[in-house]
């Protein structure tokens, strides 16, 4: 058994003779036993000899031609105000003034370049100029207190060596 608001919404397509048989079957059944049911089908039937009586304006000559124009002539405006046009200067922004940039940027570039560069020289210089504990030039002060004969004893011993191996 259908509820109302399930043979309302079916009420269209039994008018229009677009239920299958089983549908429209339970359809009629309901409209025998529900007089509202019925009285929506009767409004339904009602409209639609309103609508038949209706007469319809004619569509207009060229009416797809004309929506069509407008429609591509505003999404052209939308574009045109949307696009950067290449190849065209900002008014604003002489070709010396990036020129210039970028030779300031290719200076500064340089000019911290070479700092560094001389900075690390003078570090690498000063810490081969001194003769330094092993563990002090390779920081392995954590190796100190390696017991004798360890792997870490061993090692403390080679680097600590003369013969350079």
């Amino acid at each position: 058994m259908f509820s109302c608001s399930k043979i309302r919404r079916q009420l269209g397509a039994y008018h229009d003779g677009e239920l299958s048989p089983q549908d429209r079957t339970a359809v009629e059944r309901h409209l025998v036993r529900c007089r509202s049911c019925r009285t929506a089908l009767e409004s339904l039937h009602g409209l639609g000899r309103a609508l038949r009586i209706v007469e319809v304006p004619p569509v207009p000559l060229n009416l797809a031609r004309r929506i069509m124009a407008k429609a591509r002539e505003s999404q052209n405006a939308g574009m045109e105000r949307d696009v950067i046009r290449l190849g065209h200067r900002l008014p604003t922004s002489p070709p010396w003034v990036f020129k210039m940039a970028a030779a300031a940027v290719l200076v500064l570039g340089l000019a911290i370049g070479s700092y560094m560069g001389w900075s690390m020289s003078q570090t690498v210089t000063a810490q081969t100029a001194v003769q330094a504990d092993p563990l002090a030039v390779y920081n392995l002060d954590y190796l100190g207190d390696a017991p004798e004969g360890s792997l870490a004893d061993s090692y403390l011993a080679l680097a600590s060596s003369d013969r350079g191996y």
